[in-house]
């Protein structure tokens, strides 16, 4: 699914779950791991070389029991803007997917569904996996049930596509279009149709929904309803829903459907 993972480490209790969610992945086909600590200003305003080995030193700790599973793992230290470094060590080293804690401290504090993450979305081809900080979550870390929310729009194929690619490691895959955002774009539901008929020709056994009422509360509900174990989204789309993926939507799916949300630049490249 992911063959290479860049998981941004700040040594909270967001990163024992992050390691639960890096084993899951692994058994469907992770090989390569990029462990990342970026020393925010706000953490350290002027780190010093001692500080950046400090640091090293506690990440290649943390990746021993990592390469004992066979895992090609690299640490990496880097001062400077959390959104900026991991753009840059994403495209640099090409990872299929960055892996995020939705809570913690010093690095992800507020990092999620806030401006690190939306100015990452913007600067970054690679997807955003934000995983929820929440211990009690049991069918988060399942591969059962896909979501796909969509507007159907050309610069949501990304997420479309990523979806298309996902969908065969999940046992239910469900599309999701709100008429809201259609009929506020100037679309129909009969353009909608026809967008989920030609996803259903290419998805197999695809359950297609197209929900009523406020768009927000329709999506989040109808997630919920089908009991979602990871849900994705396109960073891009029409401008209301652009507004809400990265904004109030994520963040209510994360705490209502209690799942993990991927989010999916429309610049982003299946590897």
């Amino acid at each position: 699914m992911f063959a290479h993972v860049l998981i941004a480490v700040d040594f909270s209790r967001a990163w024992p779950l992050l390691q639960q969610r890096l084993m899951r992945l692994r058994a469907k086909g992770v090989k390569k791991v990029t462990l990342a600590h970026i020393i925010s200003p706000k953490e350290i305003p002027h780190p010093s070389p001692d500080d950046i080995q400090h640091y090293l030193k506690l990440l290649e700790e943390e990746a021993e029991p990592l390469k004992a599973i066979s895992l090609d793992v690299t640490c990496m230290v880097e001062p400077g803007k959390p959104s900026e470094r991991l753009a840059k060590l994403a495209a640099q080293h090409a990872p299929n997917v960055i892996l995020l804690g939705c809570q913690g401290h010093g690095l992800l504090q507020n990092m999620l569904l806030g401006s690190t993450a939306q100015r990452l979305a913007h600067l970054s081809e690679t997807p955003l996996w934000l995983e929820p900080m929440d211990e009690s979550t049991a069918h988060g870390y399942a591969f059962t049930t896909l979501v796909l929310a969509t507007d159907g729009s050309p610069a949501a194929l990304a997420a479309d596509r990523m979806f298309q690619a996902l969908s065969h490691h999940f046992q239910n895959r469900v599309a999701i279009m709100a008429e809201a955002l259609l009929l506020a774009d100037g679309r129909s539901i009969e353009d909608a149709q026809l967008h989920l008929a030609a996803m259903e020709a290419r998805v197999p056994k695809l359950d297609t929904v197209i929900v009523s009422g406020d768009a927000r509360h329709a999506l989040i509900e109808e997630a919920k309803a089908w009991q979602a174990d990871l849900v994705i989204i396109g960073q891009q789309g029409h401008s209301r829903l652009k507004e809400r993926l990265l904004g109030s939507t994520a963040q209510a799916l994360l705490e209502g459907v209690n799942c993990p949300v991927l989010v999916v630049p429309e610049t982003s490249r299946l590897r």
